[in-house]
């Protein structure tokens, strides 16, 4: 069994990678089975999650682990052959946790949003905050990006504006919701963002920041104005997006929710085509097993090709 490290993941796997591994992972998410996240807490507020999926496809199995002490995670993959069942490598997943999520998440926008975008937002300017700008970028052209957050703005919006050449400025937090034609929340709130009154028509809304129940970044009001609500695996949705589990009754209908496999594949039953350049567009995500097991793979494969394993 093999370690890969995290420097090498970063060195291995570029975000057109991480993007490209994403969009065939949903794209084939059916074949596979995949592993609802479990929590374990003991008294002293160590946590130890770990959640998983099984990828025919790709001939591989494997879970992530990972502990969060005092508001700080340290991941760690295992992958499986499908085949003979022996372990493949145990990969750190640090790096790898950012490009995944920002991966998905630049799927999701390439198949809800708009053609014709201008403006992107980002709410947070944290890790995640610097993984889903150059991976969105992948899959739409922007004319600015306004950065909002409650610390280190100007730093990100200036590193932004260097790095990739697209002007980018602060804004207050209800600026961004309202300026957005693409709109990614990537923080660590426990309630509301904004007032979902302020979405613009026609925005695609990509909440990423909670991953619990008991938290979340969008309010009512945003859920009830979208068009189409998508998520990437409704079983665990159902329990873990707080931004929908909170909801009012009446609010939304989990019939009418919609999974990122499906908005991949074509069998979704929203299209924004015919005269719906207005709809509002949420993807809520929370993050699951097979996107890290299929970056994964894909890291492991690419390291066993410039090994020679």
């Amino acid at each position: 069994m093999k370690l890969i490290t995290n420097q090498q993941v970063s060195e291995l796997v570029t975000t057109a990678d991480a993007v490209q591994a994403m969009r065939e992972a949903f794209a084939a998410a059916g074949s596979g089975a995949q592993q609802a996240r479990v929590r374990t807490s003991a008294s002293n507020g160590v946590m130890l999650s770990m959640m998983g999926a099984v990828i025919p496809d790709a001939g591989i199995a494997g879970a992530k682990v990972y502990t969060t002490i005092k508001g700080a995670f340290k991941f760690v993959i295992t992958l499986f052959s499908t085949e003979t069942g022996a372990p493949l490598a145990t990969i750190e997943g640090d790096t790898m946790t950012g490009l995944r999520t920002a991966a998905a998440t630049a799927v999701a926008c390439d198949a809800l949003a708009r053609k014709d975008v201008d403006t992107l937002a980002i709410i947070g300017t944290g890790v995640q905050a610097r993984s889903h700008i150059p991976a969105i970028l992948q899959v739409r052209k922007f004319k600015e990006i306004l950065i909002a957050g409650l610390s280190g703005q100007q730093e990100l919006a200036d590193e932004v504006t260097k790095t990739y050449g697209i002007p980018a400025r602060v804004v207050e937090i209800d600026d961004a919701a309202r300026q957005a034609d693409v709109l990614v929340t990537v923080t660590r709130a426990t309630t509301p963002l904004f007032s979902g009154d302020l979405l613009k028509p026609g925005a695609f809304v990509a909440a990423v920041g909670a991953s619990k129940a008991n938290v979340r970044e969008l309010d009512d009001v945003a859920i009830k104005r979208a068009a189409a609500l998508v998520v990437e695996w409704k079983p665990q949705a159902q329990t873990e997006a707080g931004d929908l589990v909170q909801c009012a009754p009446g609010t939304f209908d989990w019939a009418n929710v919609w999974e990122l496999g499906q908005a991949v594949d074509g069998s979704i039953g929203y299209k924004r085509k015919g005269g719906k350049d207005d709809d509002i567009v949420i993807y809520k995500a929370i993050g699951i097993g097979l996107e890290d097991v299929a970056l994964a793979g894909l890291a492991y494969r690419k390291a066993a090709a410039q090994n020679g394993w």
